[in-house]
């Protein structure tokens, strides 16, 4: 089989599993606090690792190397993977935060598939009942709970400004532009930049009105409040608060995979200005949060330290 139609077949699996993981219904959450469709594990890892499984196990006749089994199965990953993007199936973040780890079991596959190869008795009819294992293992998913990861992020600046006119910027952030924000990877990968973050009294307290592009807005209710000191948040998500395309259902903050927790700052005076700090408590929820967390504490800690830039730039402006 030439290599152009193995590569042709190998990403039109990968786009009807990701067709069969959205629409099909037993791949729908058995429970709220289950995981679903393409979230589930069984996508994640064993769609690509059988894309390379099969790549290199279909040019077996080729006597294939071990760089081709590493680097082959990429080819119909990627084009599978542009599928979805052309098709609307999956936005930006998803693409880019699944990558990596497409790229790593289609590699894996890849070695998998060689090694079968050199076995030559693998039948037909077992080759293709072994595509179907994501759907059997993606039904038997969406009946496990989810586990809830927490985690912490903390980061630190110096900025030579008083104490007062940090606070100040916290609690009254207007007109922020998306150069002030550069540098964060969140924000290059499709993250909402945020516009405005202003502070306002209410019944029994105040809260932080946020609004991000996209029309992103929501409240953070403050829990914690010791003037030009101190001031924590907890995160108040509406069903209104993120619109349709504003970001992939898969990361949406304060939904089943992604939370924010609470949010604190703590300004201390030090020579020169002031010592700014901020811990951020958030979620993961996936059942291969070994991977989903070390991407929630990349892009976490990265949102963080480009917050912490902006309030440097514009307290020591002011």
């Amino acid at each position: 089989m030439k290599k152009r139609t193995i590569f042709a077949i190998g990403a039109g699996y990968g786009l009807l599993m990701r067709l069969l993981f959205a629409y099909f219904p037993p791949l729908q959450p058995f429970g709220q606090e289950a995981a679903s469709g393409p979230m589930l594990g069984s996508f994640v890892v064993l769609v690509p690792l059988l894309i390379g499984i099969y790549t290199v196990y279909s040019a077996r006749g080729q006597s294939p190397s071990a760089s081709f089994a590493i680097v082959a199965p990429w080819a119909p990953l990627f084009a599978f993977v542009a599928g979805t993007a052309l098709l609307l199936i999956e936005g930006s973040i998803c693409i880019a935060l699944a990558f990596p780890i497409f790229m790593l079991f289609s590699s894996l596959g890849g070695v998998i598939g060689m090694m079968l190869g050199k076995l030559n008795r693998i039948k037909t009819g077992a080759m293709n009942a072994l595509l179907m294992l994501p759907l059997l293992t993606g039904y038997a998913e969406t009946h496990v709970q989810l586990p809830q990861q927490l985690s912490r992020s903390t980061e630190s600046v110096h900025i030579a400004a008083k104490p007062e006119v940090v606070w100040g910027l916290i609690n009254h952030a207007v007109d922020i532009q998306p150069a002030e924000m550069r540098g964060g990877l969140a924000y290059a990968i499709g993250l909402p930049y945020p516009i405005e973050a202003v502070t306002q009294p209410v019944a029994g307290g105040r809260v932080r009105k946020l609004r991000w592009a996209k029309d992103v807005h929501f409240d953070e209710p403050i829990t914690a409040w010791e003037e030009n000191r101190y001031i924590q948040w907890t995160y108040d998500f509406k069903p209104e608060s993120f619109p349709p395309g504003a970001l992939d259902d898969h990361v949406l903050i304060g939904g089943r995979y992604f939370d924010l927790v609470d949010t604190s700052y703590r300004l201390t005076p030090e020579a020169g200005g002031t010592r700014l700090d901020i811990v951020v408590n958030y979620r993961v929820s996936t059942n291969f949060n070994w991977y989903a967390a070390w991407w929630g504490r990349v892009l976490v800690d990265d949102s963080a330290r480009a917050i912490l830039r902006f309030y440097q730039r514009r307290s020591e402006q002011a």
